[in-house]
C-alpha cells in the first residue's frame, strides 16, 4: 500500500532515479518572482547554503499559466549560472491544481489504485485522463476497514509539460514537481503531527489557502486577495516609495493610533475583504462531512505565510474576527535549531520563502 508519508507528486510522470538523492535546491516560481533555497549538511547539522530571489516580467507567468516559455527559460539561466545549480525540485501553482477526496475499496492491491483513480477524475475534475497527470496520498487513521479515504491531486498534463521544459532547457536536472501546497505544509507543520491546521500564503498577487489534517494536504484554494492592494493603499495615501510602504505596513499596519486614524481604515477595509474569503474556506471546513457522512476534524489553528503575512496586527486582527488561533508561521522549525544556526535571511522576509525551503527539505527529511 502506498505510504502516507508525503512524497514527491506526480512522480509516476517523472521518476527519480535511486541514485539521485543528492542535495537540490527548492524552487518556488510565482507570477512575479523566484525564489530559492539550498541546505547544507554541516557536521550533522542543517546550514542554509544558497538562497535568492529573482524578479520575472509581467506577462511571462500569468495566474500559474506559462505564457513566455523562452523569457522565463532565459531567468532560469541566469539563476543556473549565478548559483551554479544542476539539481532542482520545483513548486507548480496551487491555480492549475484540482484536489479533491475520495474512497476506495480497502481491499484493492496497489496496482489498482491508479485505475480506479483514473475512473473517478472526471467525476471530479474538468479534465479526461488522457490529458491529466494526477498523485495521491491515502489518509491515515482510517474508521472503516472496508473503505480508505484518497486524496487526489490532478494538473493538466499541458501545464506539467511546460515547467519541465523550461527547466531542460534552462540546463537544470528536475528531480521532482509538487503543488506549493504540499511544499509550504512540510516547511510549517511538523513531521507526524496529526493536528487539523488551515495554511494561508499571502503572496503578492495571490493568496493561497490549504488545509491540513493528519499531516496530509486534504485541499486547496486561491485567493483574489493581492499584496499590492495593502502597499498601493500606504503609498498614495501617505505618498511615499514601496520600500517605505513595506516599512509602515510591517511596523504600523492593523494597529490603530491617534496620527494613523484614516490609513488605519482604509487598511482595515482591505484586511475586512480577505478575512471574509478565509472565514467562508474555515467555515466550510468546520461543517464538512465525508462520503460517509462522518464529521472531518476541526481546524485548531490557522497559521500564516508569505510576504504579507507580515502586515503588523494581522494575526490578533484575524484571530479575533475569526474566533481560531492565529499564528505567524516559523519557516524554520524544521529545518535547524536556532540555538545551532542563525540563518541570513531576517524573519520578515523568510516567510516569502516558505515554499522554497520545503521543496529543499525533501532532500533532508
Amino acid at each position: 500500500m502506498q505510504s502516507t508519508k508525503d512524497k514527491s507528486l506526480f512522480a509516476k510522470f517523472f521518476p527519480t532515479p535511486k541514485f539521485l538523492t543528492i542535495p537540490a535546491v527548492g524552487i518556488d516560481i510565482s507570477d512575479n518572482s523566484i525564489h530559492l533555497i539550498e541546505f547544507a549538511d554541516k557536521h550533522g547539522r542543517k546550514t542554509l547554503k544558497k538562497f535568492g530571489k529573482y524578479p520575472i516580467p509581467d506577462g511571462v507567468i500569468i495566474k500559474g499559466e506559462i505564457k513566455k516559455i523562452k523569457e522565463l527559460t532565459d531567468i532560469l539561466k541566469k539563476i543556473k549560472k549565478d548559483n551554479n545549480i544542476n539539481f532542482v525540485r520545483a513548486s507548480l501553482p496551487e491555480e492549475k491544481a484540482y484536489l479533491f477526496q475520495t474512497q476506495i475499496p480497502g481491499d484493492v492491491t496497489d496496482e489498482n489504485i491508479r485505475s480506479i483513480l483514473e475512473f473517478k477524475l472526471e467525476e471530479y475534475v474538468p479534465l479526461s485522463p488522457s490529458s491529466a497527470i494526477f498523485d495521491y496520498n491515502i489518509l491515515p487513521n482510517q474508521k472503516d476497514s472496508d473503505l480508505l479515504n484518497v486524496v487526489v491531486a490532478v494538473y493538466p498534463k499541458n501545464t506539467i509539460e511546460k515547467y519541465t521544459v523550461v527547466f531542460e532547457d534552462a540546463g537544470m536536472t528536475l528531480l521532482s514537481l509538487e503543488i506549493e501546497a504540499q511544499a509550504i505544509k512540510r516547511t510549517v507543520v511538523k513531521e507526524g503531527d496529526t493536528g487539523t491546521y488551515m495554511i494561508v500564503d499571502f503572496g503578492k498577487t495571490k493568496t493561497g489557502l490549504s488545509i491540513v489534517s493528519n499531516n496530509v494536504l486534504s485541499f486547496t484554494s486561491t485567493l483574489e486577495v493581492e499584496e499590492e492592494r495593502l502597499t498601493n493603499t500606504i503609498v498614495k495615501h501617505l505618498k511615499v516609495s514601496e520600500a517605505e510602504a513595506d516599512r509602515v505596513k510591517n511596523e504600523e499596519g492593523l494597529i490603530k493610533t491617534r496620527n494613523n486614524k484614516e490609513l488605519f481604515r482604509e487598511l482595515m477595509n482591505t484586511a475586512e475583504s480577505f478575512k471574509d474569503d478565509i472565514n467562508k474556506h474555515y467555515r466550510y471546513w468546520q461543517t464538512r462531512v465525508d462520503e460517509k457522512g462522518n464529521r472531518v476534524d476541526a481546524i485548531e489553528k490557522i497559521i500564516i505565510c508569505g510576504g504579507n503575512s507580515n502586515l503588523a496586527g494581522l494575526p490578533e486582527f484575524l484571530s479575533s474576527s475569526l474566533k481560531v488561533k492565529v499564528e505567524r508561521a516559523n519557516v524554520w522549525a524544521n529545518v535547524f535549531l536556532f540555538n545551532d544556526f542563525v540563518p541570513e535571511i531576517d524573519s520578515f522576509n523568510s516567510l516569502s520563502y516558505a515554499t522554497a525551503i520545503g521543496l529543499a527539505l525533501r532532500n533532508i527529511t
